[in-house]
């Protein structure tokens, strides 16, 4: 009897080891694209990330209607007051290196392609947009891999779940092709209570795992293996979902210095916490009533 409890645990702790050492799906990089905004002197510079995620048209639903999401701050003129007129996507070519996309922004008018969640708070923005295929090399992520409220109860997401982000890495962003970084962490807090950010409350929830520079847009995923659920072990490959927008990290600010460009300079420490979109509220934008209508006119 001892022999079989040896030989199961042993058994177990082999399953959890292979099933922790399963790397990434490789193509989930290929649905990210790297943001940059003018800068001062018109020159483009690196500043965030997005993605490409796709929705079956409900007639045809063997096509998808392509989208470009990125967290709604990226996209905003340094004042916060009124997006950019246009930005461009860094995008790698077939075979070949990266190249620039112009990407003009509208939010009102008969060329709106800007669309927001209705609750202002909410960080993110969603683009119709679709790069041509047969030049550039990228992926989408299908809709089955956003999670909604019911797929965050039914995957019994909570403090410890495993997680994964993907996007521009400031330091490395790749000379001639896009380079997305990944890192890895657990989901730190899961609340039903709004969280100040910036001064006004917004559903988000915690990771651990420290997002930088450029980070923000980028897709964060739920990877959960085989101790999601406490008490139980299971076998198989970990279950990949989108668990929302990286928004950024959490900082604390000390006075420091004061330097001629600012009336008051920040040292700004990363204490490794960062917050994230929840995907049901990408849902909610992607099926809600103007980009349903709009949908229903693709040809």
């Amino acid at each position: 009897m001892r022999r079989i409890l040896v030989l199961s645990i042993i058994f177990i702790l082999v399953v959890v080891t292979l099933i922790m050492a399963i790397p990434i799906p490789p193509k989930v990089k290929e649905i990210v694209s790297f943001i940059f905004v003018p800068g001062k002197d018109g020159k483009p510079i690196p500043y965030g990330t997005g993605f490409f995620v796709g929705v079956k048209l409900s007639e045809r639903p063997e096509y998808s209607a392509i989208y470009f999401v990125t967290a709604k701050h990226v996209l905003r003129r340094p004042d916060n007051r009124s997006f950019y007129s246009a930005v461009f996507l860094r995008l790698n070519k077939k075979g070949g290196k990266a190249e620039m996309i112009r990407l003009p922004l509208s939010v009102s008018g008969i060329r709106k392609n800007v669309f927001v969640h209705k609750d202002s708070t909410v960080d993110l923005v969603v683009i119709p947009v679709s790069p041509d295929s047969q030049r550039y090399d990228y992926k989408f992520l299908p809709e089955d891999y956003i999670t909604t409220k019911d797929d965050y109860k039914e995957l019994k997401i909570r403090e410890g779940s495993e997680i994964f982000f993907t996007g521009l890495f400031s330091h490395h962003i790749g000379e001639y092709r896009n380079y997305p970084i990944v890192r890895f962490g657990r989901v730190s807090l899961v609340t039903d209570e709004k969280i100040n950010w910036g001064g006004q409350k917004t559903e988000l929830y915690l990771v651990e795992s420290a997002s930088y520079a450029g980070n923000s847009g980028s897709p964060v995923f739920f990877y959960l293996g085989a101790e999601r659920e406490p008490g139980t072990l299971r076998v198989g490959n970990p279950v990949l979902k989108l668990a929302g927008v990286m928004m950024g990290s959490f900082g604390e600010r000390r006075p420091i210095q004061i330097i001629e460009t600012a009336k008051v300079a920040f040292a700004i420490s990363n204490i490794g916490i960062a917050a994230v979109i929840p995907a049901y509220k990408l849902h909610e934008i992607l099926f809600g009533e103007e980009l349903e209508n709009q949908r229903k006119n693709i040809k």
